[in-house]
Parts: structure tokens; sequence; C-alpha cells
């Protein structure tokens, strides 16, 4: 009965609007994206192709490896529709490997000008015997210039807190025990971004998510920055982050080996402060760059981030891009107390074409 309620409430959301940005589940809208919000509907005028790859591991011996391909289309004004593929193995130390064949809709409809839906559907077919179905739908509102929120929904399999080729390097869903233990959420976000003057911005998210063990999910999220370049663009932020998960993790279990299924943390707390650089170089050469330190208060401990990317224009019509990011922490915390130095890296590569 849930999922023929997903369906119909998708369908509905999908037929009555037109037009979908690259991200109606599982993306985040940062500071600086209020302009690039008002410019992306242009690019939805042509069909579009990307292929995409990934792959991250991580110092628990958990390693997510991705590949897929999207097709875009915009079959009327204001309507943007994309479908694709997406073939994934989650693999971890002590555990069977575990495949997993995607397929999914999703579609954007802005319905004035300051108003657009958004909604996703997706199947996802694992080789353990399980399949779901996932969706989610939001609602984005930008009244002003300088104003922008969005409210939004996601049923999904939490191994997917982020989506495949979006930046996993936070995720705090990163082994295979939701995926073995098949766990599912209902999240609910509220984003709003406020840049009350030029080169000033503040963002803020509210997420309650409902596990399909029972559990339950309360995250809240507040950054504040200053652009101080135009060219290069150069930027600088402080992001605060809290993360509650209300009851212990289940147990997941491959013959003698024993551990939660996923990260549990109570009232777990993050400070950062994080650079950022993007330069066009030529006419078909950009690069990006990123640091960012960390403290959490409760273990005591210092994180380290950084992220690099570069794409190259072909022509007008195609491009590639490659994104780097790493992540090292001296010290975390658990729901039992400290825990040792973890670390993560992440690769990913995608070609697009616009016909």
């Amino acid at each position: 009965m849930r999922q023929n309620t997903i369906i119909l409430l998708l369908t509905a959301l999908l037929c009555m609007t037109a037009e979908i940005s690259p991200a109606a589940e599982g993306s985040d809208i940062s500071a600086p994206q209020i302009q690039e919000q008002n410019d992306s509907f242009p690019f939805f005028t042509a069909p579009s192709m990307r292929l995409l790859s990934e792959y991250f591991t991580n110092s628990s011996d958990f390693t997510r490896k991705s590949a897929g391909v999207e097709f875009g289309v915009s079959p009327g004004t204001d309507l943007y529709l994309e479908a694709g593929y997406v073939l994934s193995e989650f693999s971890q130390d002590g555990f069977d490997d575990i495949l997993r064949h995607s397929l999914f809709i999703k579609g954007e409809k802005r319905i004035s000008e300051s108003t657009s839906v958004l909604a996703r559907l997706s199947e996802n077919y694992y080789d353990n015997d399980n399949s779901n179905l996932n969706g989610g739908a939001s609602i984005r509102y930008q009244p002003s210039a300088n104003v922008f929120t969005e409210l939004s929904f996601r049923h999904f399999d939490i191994i997917d807190t982020v989506l495949p080729f979006n930046n996993i390097i936070y995720s705090y869903v990163v082994t295979i025990g939701p995926v073995d233990l098949d766990i599912k959420s209902d999240d609910y976000k509220f984003y709003l971004l406020y840049a009350p003057v030029p080169k000033v911005s503040f963002a803020g998210e509210i997420i309650y998510g409902d596990y399909s063990d029972s559990n339950e999910k309360k995250s809240f999220m507040f950054e504040a920055g200053y652009q101080v370049l135009d060219a290069p663009y150069i930027r600088t932020a402080y992001n605060y982050f809290y993360l509650d998960i209300n009851d212990p993790s289940p147990l997941t279990r491959s013959g003698d080996h024993v551990e939660s299924a996923y990260w549990d943390p109570v009232n777990f707390e993050t400070h950062t402060l994080r650079l950022e650089y993007r330069q066009d170089y030529r006419e078909h050469l950009s690069f990006g760059a990123e640091g960012a330190l960390s403290y959490s208060p409760k273990s005591d401990g210092l994180s380290k981030a950084a992220f690099l990317s570069t794409s190259y224009k072909f022509t007008e019509q195609s491009s590639l891009r490659f994104d780097v990011r790493w992540f090292d922490q001296n010290e975390g915390i658990d729901r039992q107390g400290e825990t040792d130095r973890y670390w993560a890296i992440n690769y990913t590569l995608a070609f697009q074409h616009r016909f």
C-alpha cells in the first residue's frame, strides 16, 4: 500500500509539472547556488547524455563502485525529464559483495517564475533478493533574488543517503550493513538559503528521518559564507552540523563477524571552516579546489578534507569532468565512545554531451 501511494504521488507530480534539475533526490543546494538556480533552466533546452563512474573507499574496508548512464530531454516549455540506469557494487571485508541494478526517472516543472516542483522515482534490484521502490518529491520556492527555500520528502534505501555520483565523502552511511539488512528511510527536509547583501549568504537545513528498523534520525545544518573574490572565485564559510540517532543501530552478521549496521551517534556536532576556489583557464579548461578543517567537541577530534575538480570542454556540446575528494579524522566517536582514526577517498568521472 505504501509503495502504491508513492507511485500515485510521483506520477501526479510528473504529469502536472515540467522541468527538472539534476537533483530531485539526494542532492544539496549550497550557498552560492541562488544564481545557479536562476540560470539552470536555459540549459534544459537541448537533449543530453551523461556517462558516469564512481569509486569510494574508507578505513572501515567498505567500498562502493558505480557506473551509469543518464538521458535528459525537455519535451515542453519549463519541463525537463531525465531517465537512467546505475550499476553499483558494495563490498566490505568480512561480508559477501552485493550487486545492485537501479533504474530511475526524475523530472522538474517550473510552475511560475518563483516556484518549481521536482519528483524522482527509482527501482533498486539487489542480488541478495531484495528490491525496493524509492521516490522523492520537493517544492522549491524563490520569492526574491536573495531567498531560496526547499521542502522535500524522500523514501529511499539509507545506503543512498548520498546518491551515487554525488558528494559521498561526508556521508554518515558508509558500511554494507544497510544493504545487508535492507534498511530504508522516510526523510522530511526543510532548507533555507538567504543572501542579505552581495557576497554574503546564510543557509540552514533541518531533516527528520523515520527508519524502517523503527529508528529515528534528526539532523540540523547552519552555514554562513562570504565570497572574497569573483575572479578567481574564492569563498570562505563556517558550517555547523548536528546529527542524532534515537536508538542503537541493529547488528549485521556474516559468519563470526558482527558490527553495527550503520553509524548511530548521540548528539554529534561538528564545527567546520571551509575555503572554496574556482577558476576558468583558457576557453575550455576549468579548475576547482576546496579545503576544510573540522572540530568535533564530543571526541575532541580534528578532521581535514580536500576536494579537487577539473573539467574540460572538447566542444560546446561535449565535456569531461574529474573529481577527487579526501577526508581524514584523527579521532572519531560512536555510541559507545571514542573511536580510532577514520579516512575516506572518492573519485568521480563524468562525460556529458548535449545534442
